[in-house]
């Protein structure tokens, strides 16, 4: 099955926090009538570059265009010669490989007529736990916003969130206890996610406080980006499991070898891919370190591929992060993934499972714009521009 043609879609979808995210649609066309999508998954970051989206496509099918589309490995060989590692969150080589791997996947999956967890050896569960995201927190009139989300997210069946924390340590802490007195019994915390916005001694000092405020799983990111000495620091110094975003198979070496931290957060977006993803697990189950699935916040078909990885990872420890399709307000599949009490259920069917509505992708590629601007506070922090702190003027 040759591969003919490789067509990216760029589009923008609303956040229910009032921003919209840009995000790449890839179609791989093979054999007779084969069709597979993948997506690039929520460029909206820091670094603030975007795609040559024509230029990219035409690289892309010189590079593929007739290639075997089963021989995921050369496939992968040459994305990764062609798009390397670069070494830091958001990186666009990750986000080209996730795109073209996510839709072979999909193409070779529905040629078969099987589901994507069966060309990853099977399922071993049929849902994954996950929590819905706690935006970060400027000011404290942000405090009672996002208690009412929580209230909200409850309604709809989510009782477990993740807390963006470290940015105004006041608001944390407010939130945090009323979180406790309003929810304790009804809603759990999954992580306090430092972001790498503070050093492990700060971090340290902050989860002092908030041990006494309130309970939680596990510490993400708490201390700056690639300070693996410091990680290291921090958990030494917290009885709560450290977890780290991996950046590329070394980076998964280096934190493990230097006893900096106990689950590794796997992501396709990062990595390049569930062929990655799946290495990067074997890796955590051969040091005997925990695993979980973290995000950028992808839409439903990054989303549903994520669930397939879910299924057939050996190593699946701790709740997952991807909720994505409940932040956004529009998508381009016909029928979005499926939830249940905190839990996110693989798709069945072939491929991804979910069918894209063509005609609504054609129309939201048209209308897609870009709506982040400089607000450097609003890129990192996901929230849009009206949020409270933006108010008292730009975040230095």
């Amino acid at each position: 099955m040759k591969i003919k043609r490789v067509q990216l879609f760029p589009i923008a979808t609303p956040r229910q926090t009032g921003i919209a995210n840009q995000h790449v649609i890839v179609k791989l066309e093979a054999g007779d009538s084969h069709v597979g999508w993948g997506e690039m998954s929520d460029l909206s970051h820091v670094p603030m570059y975007q795609f040559d989206l024509p230029e990219l496509e035409r690289m892309l099918n010189e590079l593929l265009r007739g290639k075997e589309a089963r021989n995921l490995a050369k496939i992968e060989d040459d994305l990764i010669r062609f798009f390397p590692d670069e070494g830091h969150m958001y990186s666009r080589s990750g986000l080209v490989r996730q795109g073209v791997d996510l839709a072979l996947h999909d193409l070779i999956a529905r040629a078969a007529g099987a589901p994507v967890y069966d060309l990853l050896g099977g399922k071993l569960r049929d849902r994954m736990r996950v929590c819905y995201p706690i935006f970060r927190m400027r000011s404290v009139e942000e405090v009672a916003p996002n208690l009412e989300r929580v209230e909200e997210k409850l309604a709809q069946g989510f009782d477990l969130i993740r807390v963006y924390v470290g940015a105004n340590l006041e608001a944390d802490e407010l939130f945090l206890g009323q979180f406790t007195d309003r929810f304790r019994g009804r809603v759990e915390i999954k992580s306090l996610d430092f972001s790498n916005l503070l050093d492990w001694r700060r971090a340290a000092m902050a989860l002092e406080r908030f041990d006494e405020l309130c309970d939680y799983m596990l510490v993400e990111s708490g201390a700056p980006r690639n300070d693996i000495e410091g990680l290291a620091q921090l958990r030494s110094r917290t009885r709560r499991p450290i977890s780290e975003h991996v950046l590329h198979i070394h980076h998964g070496w280096q934190l493990l070898s230097a006893g900096a931290v106990d689950i590794l957060n796997v992501s396709p977006y990062l990595l390049g891919g569930l062929r990655a993803c799946e290495r990067m697990i074997a890796l955590a189950e051969a040091a005997r370190a925990s695993v979980l699935i973290g995000t950028t916040q992808e839409l439903n078909l990054g989303t549903a591929a994520v669930a397939h990885l879910a299924a057939a990872a050996r190593i699946l420890d701790y709740p997952g992060d991807n909720t994505g399709p409940h932040l956004y307000t529009d998508d381009v599949v016909k029928a979005p993934v499926q939830y249940e009490q905190s839990h996110l259920l693989t798709p069945e069917g072939p491929g991804l499972g979910l069918e894209v509505d063509e005609t609504k992708l054609q129309t939201m590629t048209a209308n897609a714009a870009w709506t982040f601007g400089v607000d450097l506070a609003g890129v990192l922090d996901r929230t849009a521009a009206n949020r409270p702190s933006a108010e008292r003027g730009p975040v230095k």
